[in-house]
């Protein structure tokens, strides 16, 4: 579903009409936009940025509504929020900064209905993923193909579907996990300093 235009309602209405006479047992809200290239926050458009938070976060917020109900009266489903590594792995994603923080979001809202609502059997979960070869990460990226540490859009599916319902966060793709586990050794001055920099790099070549 769209959740791209002015208005979210509209996109809202083509998932209940899809939803409805249905028992949706598993969602998965995959809904995500960042920025056209590396930017500064005060450069970012305002028609931009609202549209970030417009997908990033209502889509997923109504979205999750909407199959609740019918979950909770089944007592029984699962929904999976993807969120990001820029707000989870790394303490901060610089010229990035508004999608970094829709992303946060996503992470604080999942972990609250997982704890408001595994009593009643729904089990919901945010996966973190890291680069993954999409239209998306090509083009903030330049990542062209895909690598040891940057799945396709379907060995990253494979993995995410084996961890639905086991943890409330997790990071599917073996590789990922790895560069999870290098950042914890990492101080975060010298993460947010790397992070700077590659923004910076980015936004540079572009403007080139």
């Amino acid at each position: 579903m769209d959740f791209g235009g002015d208005d979210v309602r509209e996109g809202l209405r083509r998932v209940e009409e899809a939803c409805e006479g249905l028992e949706v047992g598993v969602v998965i809200n995959n809904v995500g936009m960042t920025y056209p290239r590396a930017m500064w926050f005060h450069e970012v458009e305002e028609k931009v940025w609202r549209k970030i938070v417009r997908v990033n976060m209502e889509g997923t917020t109504s979205v999750t509504k909407v199959v609740l109900k019918g979950m909770l009266e089944r007592r029984r489903g699962a929904i999976v929020n993807i969120g990001s590594a820029a707000a989870v792995v790394v303490p901060s994603h610089p010229l990035f900064t508004i999608y970094a923080a829709t992303k946060a979001y996503v992470d604080q809202l999942s972990r609250s209905l997982y704890v408001e609502y595994g009593q009643y059997g729904i089990h919901v979960q945010c996966q973190v993923p890291l680069y993954v070869a999409t239209n998306m990460a090509s083009g903030v990226a330049s990542i062209e193909r895909a690598s040891l540490f940057v799945p396709t859009a379907e060995a990253y599916a494979r993995a995410a579907i084996r961890e639905i319902g086991l943890k409330p966060r997790c990071t599917p793709y073996w590789a990922h996990s790895i560069q999870w586990c290098l950042a914890n050794f990492i101080p975060d001055p010298l993460l947010d300093a790397w992070r700077l920099s590659i923004g910076m790099r980015r936004r540079n070549q572009k403007e080139h």
